[in-house]
């Protein structure tokens, strides 16, 4: 009997030592499957907006018609393609959508650039970074300053016919592009404008036809007006002579010869009536920043919501680029001649020039005497 017991024991034990390890087996099986449905990755439906949109639809989403939006793709869509379609890669047109829908809202943590493409919040990032780089690398193409004698004649015409004030072929002032979350490290204060908030002064230079012709956006909030167009490369071409005509410019610049600013105090009716004719003119600068905020609202408000000071200037660049793109787009802007709240008040700059002040005396003469 105790040999039968033992078999029979011995039966039940390796009978048992089986079960458990077909148990184990699908206990560990059934674990792995559970992760390997954790790892699948979930690709949300995307819409192709060309499809989807109607024609204003399109330009109220993305500040852009149909036609600019294909425009702009075209001219992107080399840069943009990934090399390979692995992991559902984003093509260049919805790159350049949640792009431009960033750009035109300011914010891609809500409804402004992620979910209405079907991507998450940091896959439209790193497209808004890709297509912000690509326009960049094209702002010598699209902003340039007059330089042929055909080109500075033409601007001339342009300002004198906006109210007599010859030989202007752009005006210049300064804009404060809010930083708001931005990571600004040990030299925080220098971002710090007289207005009292973090921002970088960025220098624009318009024609009389709204289209800007120098952007310089690196210089942190507290730096003036008038050293930003001194260390510019726009100011030391216009020292040594490589570029011809005058700009005009607010009180925070020095006069020069090549920059008309007004008289702080006109005696004469011939110095009111240069004043007057310099303040409608450069004015057109001052509607450009507030149109510019106005379409690309990240620029606007508490400014782009990005993690360092040299992609806000990127954006800004980018910003300026799209802008001049928007000239071509023969469709009419529903904004004009809004102020920039933004830009603190001039600060008065350095000492005249005086070759500067001859010529400005010169122009009075010459042009605001009989007036």
């Amino acid at each position: 009997m105790s040999d039968l017991a033992g078999i029979k024991f011995s039966i039940k034990t390796t009978f048992l030592v089986k079960a458990m390890a077909v148990y184990m087996a699908f206990g560990l099986l059934e674990r792995e499957n559970q992760r390997a449905r954790r790892r699948e990755r979930v690709f949300r439906d995307r819409t192709n907006p060309l499809d989807l949109w109607t024609d204003q639809q399109m330009y109220a989403k993305y500040r852009f018609s149909r036609l600019a939006c294909i425009n702009i793709i075209d001219m992107l869509q080399d840069e943009l393609e990934h090399r390979t379609r692995r992991n559902h890669a984003l093509p260049p047109s919805l790159q350049v959508f949640i792009a431009l829908r960033f750009f035109g809202h300011g914010s891609v943590t809500d409804d402004s650039g992620a979910e209405p493409h079907g991507v998450s919040i940091p896959t439209a990032c790193r497209a808004v970074r890709r297509v912000t780089k690509a326009l960049c690398r094209r702002q010598n193409q699209f902003i340039k300053f007059p330089t042929t004698p055909e080109e500075v004649q033409q601007k001339q015409r342009d300002f004198m016919a906006i109210q007599g004030f010859p030989r202007v072929v752009g005006a210049i002032d300064g804009t404060h592009i809010r930083l708001t979350n931005v990571a600004l490290g040990p030299t925080e204060y220098v971002y710090v404008n007289r207005k009292g908030f973090y921002s970088i002064n960025v220098q624009l230079v318009c024609d009389a036809k709204y289209r800007i012709l120098n952007v310089v956006a690196r210089w942190p909030g507290s730096t003036h007006d008038s050293r930003i167009l001194q260390e510019s490369r726009l100011g030391h071409a216009f020292r040594d002579g490589q570029l011809q005509g005058i700009l005009l410019g607010d009180s925070g610049y020095a006069l020069k010869p090549w920059l008309m600013t007004p008289f702080l105090i006109p005696q004469t009716p011939a110095e009111q009536a240069y004043n007057s004719a310099h303040r409608t003119t450069r004015a057109l600068i001052e509607h450009l920043n507030g149109q510019l905020k106005n379409k690309f609202l990240c620029l606007g408000g508490t400014g782009p919501r990005v993690r360092t000071a040299e992609k806000v200037c990127d954006i800004i660049t980018a910003c300026c680029v799209l802008f001049n793109i928007s000239k071509d787009d023969h469709i009419q802007e529903p904004y004009n001649h809004i102020p920039d709240d933004d830009n603190p008040a001039p600060e008065a700059a350095a000492d005249d020039d005086v070759h500067g002040t001859a010529v400005r005396n010169d122009i009075v003469r010459n042009f605001f005497t009989q007036v």
